[in-house]
C-alpha cells in the first residue's frame, strides 16, 4: 500500500514546492502547481452615477436643448396672448366682427379656414367682407395663419365658441403663400377674411371688449 509520503513527488520529479498558502500541488499531476487566484467578485460591477458622483456628458446638454425649448415656447405664447389695444385693432384692420365659431378645416400646417354665425349686431366693420345670409345669421369665412408656428395652435379658436374678430380681407394671391394655393382653390373667394397671428385682433367676447369695439370707429383717425 502507498502511502501520502511516497504519493507526494520528491524533489527531483520536476514540482515546485512554495510555502505560499494560497498555492495547492494537484496530487494526481505530478510537476504542476496551479495557483489559486483570489478574485473580488463586486470588482468588475459599474457602480451607478449616483455612487460615483458622475453625470453622463449628454445630460447637460440634453437639459440645455430642453430650457432652450421652454424658454422659445414661453416667448411665443406670450406673444400670442399679448393684449393688444380694441381701439388700434379696429382702426387697423378692413373688417371686425363678432361671431360663433361654425366650423374648422385645417388646410395646412399652421393654416385653418373658420366659419363664423354673425348676427347684425356682429357686423362692427364690413368693408368688402364677404358675408353669406343663413337664417338670421351670416356666414363669414376667414383664411386663419400661423405666423408664430407655436405648439399651441394662434390664434386658438374652438368650435362653439365666440369670438371678437379684427384683421384684413383676401384680395390679392400675394397675400397667400404659394404651396397653399392648390388646396385654396374652391375655398377661398376674394372677400373672405385673412387673419395672421402676429398682426390679427382675436379675443373671446364679453360685453366690455363688445362696448369697446362698437365705440373704436369714432376714435379712427
Amino acid at each position: 500500500m502507498t502511502s501520502l509520503v511516497e504519493a507526494h513527488p520528491s524533489p527531483n520529479s520536476g514540482a515546485v514546492e512554495s510555502d505560499d498558502p494560497n498555492t495547492l500541488d494537484h496530487f494526481n499531476r505530478p510537476g504542476k502547481i496551479i495557483p489559486y487566484k483570489h478574485t473580488d467578485p463586486f470588482k468588475k460591477i459599474t457602480k451607478p452615477s449616483w455612487v460615483t458622483n458622475r453625470q453622463s456628458s449628454s445630460l447637460p446638454y440634453h437639459f440645455s436643448a430642453l430650457k432652450k425649448d421652454a424658454d422659445k415656447e414661453k416667448a411665443c405664447l406670450t406673444e400670442c396672448r399679448k393684449e393688444r389695444d380694441e381701439v388700434e385693432a379696429y382702426c387697423a384692420s378692413e373688417f371686425a366682427v363678432n361671431g360663433i365659431v361654425y366650423n374648422m378645416e385645417r388646410v395646412g400646417n399652421g393654416v385653418h379656414l373658420i366659419t363664423l354665425l354673425v348676427n347684425s349686431d356682429g357686423l362692427y366693420k364690413m368693408s368688402r367682407l364677404y358675408i353669406t345670409p343663413d337664417g338670421f345669421f351670416f356666414r363669414v369665412h376667414i383664411l386663419v395663419v400661423d405666423t408664430l408656428n407655436c405648439r399651441k395652435p394662434c390664434p386658438d379658436f374652438k368650435l362653439g365658441s365666440r369670438y371678437i374678430v379684427m384683421g384684413r380681407i383676401y384680395h390679392k394671391r400675394r397675400q397667400i403663400p404659394a404651396n397653399l394655393l392648390p388646396f385654396l382653390r374652391g375655398h377661398l373667394r376674394p372677400g373672405d377674411g385673412l387673419l395672421r397671428s402676429s398682426s390679427s385682433y382675436v379675443k373671446r367676447f364679453n360685453r366690455k371688449r363688445d362696448r369697446t369695439v362698437q365705440a373704436a370707429h369714432t376714435k379712427c383717425r
